[in-house]
């Protein structure tokens, strides 16, 4: 994680985000929703591959985005996996 601003915090994801990891992406992704800032950005320019147990976990730190008042990007970066399912997903701000 790191914060460019005072406001925004960047959660970088990498490897693949799947059944087995999905949980570990929820707990970082909740932690920054519940500190400090009103932006996060989650950068998946590294994710290899990225399957529906990610989008769940996009679709609840959306909801929860939204009840603590931040607004969360979703930047897929190459990963094609990513992009297809995003693709899919309204509601979610994709850089």
């Amino acid at each position: 994680m790191s914060r460019p601003t005072r406001e925004t915090a960047v959660v970088k994801a990498n490897g693949e985000v799947d059944l087995a990891t999905a949980p570990r992406l929820w707990e970082m992704l909740d932690q920054r929703l519940h500190g400090s800032g009103t932006r996060l950005i989650l950068n998946l320019s590294e994710v290899e591959f990225f399957g529906v147990p990610g989008v769940r976990v996009l679709e609840r730190a959306q909801l929860l985005a939204e009840d603590t008042g931040t607004q969360l990007f979703v930047f897929p970066g190459e990963c094609r996996s990513a992009r297809r399912l995003l693709d899919l997903c309204d509601g979610l701000r994709v850089l």
